[in-house]
């Protein structure tokens, strides 16, 4: 456990403190009387004032993912920068990863997915970014990751995007005639091949006609709550058609 590591650092209270954000994002912290970007500022004898500052910088290790025991891996609230190593994905007894609160950048790598059984939490390293630049994390660690920080989060994990992801999986998807899209970790469910939204991201087309599904319609698409068409005419799917679909109020064919 690494997390919430500091140091002590000497304050200068001729300096301003807002003066000096990016040196303390960076680590190298000028903090001062008002207490404006420090914390736990500290007065001793003879005037003098400390702070203890965010202690642990640099990069992330991707070394960490070699050591396959890991149950804990805490680097939280320190300052560390840069790409989360997608090695940490091979940790698969990792019960807690957490990273929040530090400088990391870059986007949310699939491999994080893998960790199907732990707690994942990346909150407070406001420049991670999905492909692109958009806020959007990986389908997987969205759809196996129950423990993931932002899986409610419907900017970063789209709960229509699983839910097609589990449509796709019951039907076959790896066997349909066109899946230009289909579960792709970062693209936009809007922009999958027969899925049309509205202005808010919301479905309200699936169109898969002739589209070689087969196996069975999955319950899930009862999630799909503002959809208003359904096509899965001429496919070879089996089975009984889900209730739930008697609950999308707005299907009108």
């Amino acid at each position: 456990n690494l997390s919430n590591n500091r140091q002590e650092m000497m304050c200068f209270s001729s300096m301003e403190c807002s003066d000096f954000v990016f040196e303390y994002q960076q680590g190298d912290t000028v903090c001062c009387k008002d207490n404006t970007v420090c914390s736990d500022i500290v007065e001793i004898e003879g005037g003098g004032t400390f702070c203890l500052s965010r202690g642990l910088r640099g990069k992330i290790s991707a070394g960490f993912g070699s050591i396959l025991t890991l149950e804990l891996l805490d680097l939280s609230s320190n300052n560390f920068a840069g790409n989360i190593p997608p090695e940490i994905g091979r940790l698969s007894r990792l019960k807690v990863l957490n990273l929040a609160d530090n400088f990391l950048t870059g986007s949310i790598p699939p491999a994080l997915g893998e960790l199907a059984d732990a707690i994942v939490l990346l909150k407070g390293n406001d420049q991670i970014k999905g492909k692109d630049g958009s806020k959007i994390a990986p389908l997987s660690l969205c759809n196996n990751v129950p423990g993931f920080d932002f899986g409610n989060d419907p900017t970063w994990c789209p709960p229509e995007r699983n839910a097609l992801k589990k449509i796709h999986e019951e039907a076959r998807g790896q066997e349909w005639t066109n899946a230009t899209g289909w579960v792709d970790e970062f693209n936009d469910h809007c922009s999958w091949h027969g899925v049309d939204c509205n202005e808010e991201n919301n479905v309200i087309r699936l169109t898969l006609e002739n589209g070689g599904l087969s196996g069975r319609i999955s319950n899930a698409i009862a999630n799909l709550t503002s959809m208003e068409t359904l096509n899965l005419r001429d496919n070879d799917l089996k089975g009984s058609i889900p209730d739930g679909i008697g609950k999308l109020f707005n299907l009108s064919s």
